[in-house]
């Protein structure tokens, strides 16, 4: 074992070597596990902190938003500090927002402490990869980075079941207690472990990245407050949604001034660039929308309990890393194209499988669409920036992955609140037309009315009934959102295929590897 560990060494010694190995991995696994392992804890903690569940959402979108607008600051950051310092001063930020988390009852101080975590979180994932590869001997880097793959989308996939089952077990302030001794470790890991980082330049596009930040936070808030107070009727909304379309335009317009951008514009002007953003930012969107959509309303409208949605979510815990590694060995050596196909057609199936149930489902017969969407899932994201950083070499392909990266996270955050007011809207007129005026669902409206008023009387009959009605448009909202999904996911494996096969850049499968997993979730 140690023969093995020195082997694998860029100097040569086993302790150091998994010490770094051990603490690095454990932040990496926990700022990934923390993303899913929250879905199924909204409603509990929207409750405990005296909100409606749509604010329970809020703390999961803003969270995914900083978690990518941390990643442009990771080259400010490991400039100015060191990879070192820089990571150490996440898990430091990452330990007291999981404490405040943990301890308040406070909902503005638990939310602020959400954008926190997610900000640090994001920025951790560059500096964590930067300082980890260094450590691989140039032959065994590989190795390296299919570990830290394993690493990420395993926490993301196993999130939502140990999550649900915290939730249930132990109450959902545990899920913050138990990431204190783990950001403990790793911070001792690291700090007595890992050597001073070098410094080198420390430039960064204040102006641009401030503009990209209150852009994609007002249009995520006009989002969040949209179906609250029904859209472009709201004054907040309309100021928030013009606020956000602005600040994002003058953010555009001052890229070319910049002498650094934030975001390089002009990668735009590849073809396989563009193609892979839009459709890693609409696969995140329907995806997250969608899974987001089922954890929390399951558990709100058919009263599931969080257990329950983990035990439906397992068959997808258990695949996606096996999906992974296969997309892991697939992407460093074939054109991703097929493999981006079969990834996304597989999301589509399960999306359409998930779209023809009915009431009542037990978790059991919902265990077969997951174990697809977990097979689509640990390849479509590697897929995307496969695809997006293909012929691209040096500055240009790291440009590219800090840019596809943005947009996975941004629409994640964005597909949470537009997926949700979606099904409220489908469900509302679902409603309606089982008791419509017209047509025959009034008859029968009536007719089981008249034979529920013999069992239970006036007032109860007409609660049950109504009761009946609100599960039914539910399912049907339900049903159809993940039919939507589907030809979503349908649509864009055939725009995959439009991206073309450039001439080879020069660079090493490692370092083609190391800017595609930087993009997986």
């Amino acid at each position: 074992m140690l023969h093995v560990l020195r082997a694998r060494s860029s100097q040569g010694q086993a302790a150091p070597f998994l010490a770094v190995n051990l603490a690095i991995g454990l932040a990496h696994f926990l700022v990934l596990f923390n993303a899913g392992a929250y879905l199924p804890m909204i409603p509990y903690i929207a409750g405990s902190l005296g909100r409606a569940p749509m604010y329970g959402d809020w703390t999961q979108d803003l969270y995914f938003l900083f978690l990518g607008l941390g990643l442009p600051l990771a080259r400010w950051v490991s400039g100015r500090w060191g990879a070192r310092d820089g990571l150490l001063a996440c898990l430091a930020v990452l330990l007291i927002s999981s404490a405040i988390n943990a301890s308040t009852s406070n909902y503005n101080l638990f939310l602020l402490a959400r954008i926190f975590s997610g900000l640090a979180g994001g920025l951790s994932i560059p500096l964590s990869l930067q300082l980890l590869l260094r450590h691989y001997h140039e032959n065994h880097r590989s190795s390296g980075l299919f570990l830290w793959g394993f690493a990420a989308i395993t926490p993301f996939a196993l999130g939502p079941f140990i999550g649900g089952w915290i939730a249930d077990a132990w109450g959902w302030r545990w899920l913050f207690y138990l990431n204190l001794p783990v950001l403990w470790a790793s911070f001792l890991g690291i700090l007595f472990w890992e050597a001073p980082s070098q410094r080198g330049a420390a430039r960064m596009d204040w102006p641009g990245y401030g503009l990209l930040c209150l852009g994609l936070l007002a249009l995520l808030m006009a989002c969040n407050l949209g179906s609250k107070d029904d859209w472009w009727r709201s004054g907040e909304f309309r100021f928030l949604f013009v606020a956000g379309v602005v600040l994002l335009c003058s953010f555009f317009l001052w890229l070319p001034l910049a002498e650094k951008p934030v975001v390089d514009y002009r990668l735009f002007r590849q073809r396989n660039v563009l193609l892979a953003s839009l459709g890693i930012f609409l696969t995140a969107l329907a995806f997250q929308g969608s899974l987001a959509l089922l954890i929390v309303q399951y558990q709100l409208s058919f009263a599931y309990s969080a257990r329950a949605i983990g035990q439906i979510l397992l068959s997808l815990a258990l695949f996606a890393p096996l999906s992974a590694w296969l997309s892991h060995w697939i992407l460093g050596r074939f054109d991703p194209r097929p493999w981006a196909v079969l990834s996304m057609l597989l999301l589509a199936v399960g999306a359409f499988w998930l779209s023809s149930y009915d009431l009542p489902v037990s978790p059991s017969a919902l265990a077969g669409p997951p174990a697809l969407v977990g097979l689509g899932l640990g390849g479509v994201f590697g897929s995307w920036a496969r695809i997006g950083v293909w012929g691209l070499a040096g500055t240009n392909e790291q440009e590219a992955a800090m840019l596809l990266n943005l947009l996975r996270s941004s629409g994640q955050a964005l597909g949470i609140p537009l997926v949700a007011a979606l099904w409220e809207r489908r469900m509302d007129l679902f409603r309606h037309f089982l008791v419509e005026d017209q047509g025959s669902n009034l008859a029968a409206w009536h007719a089981n009315l008249a034979q529920f008023r013999i069992v239970l009387g006036e007032s109860a009959a007409q609660k049950d009934l109504a009761e009946q009605v609100h599960l039914h448009a539910a399912m049907l909202a339900f049903n159809e959102v993940f039919y939507w999904a589907g030809w979503i996911f349908a649509g864009l494996a055939c725009w995959s295929l439009l991206a073309k096969r450039p001439r080879p850049s020069g660079e090493s499968r490692i370092e083609k590897l190391a800017a595609v997993e930087l993009v997986e979730p």
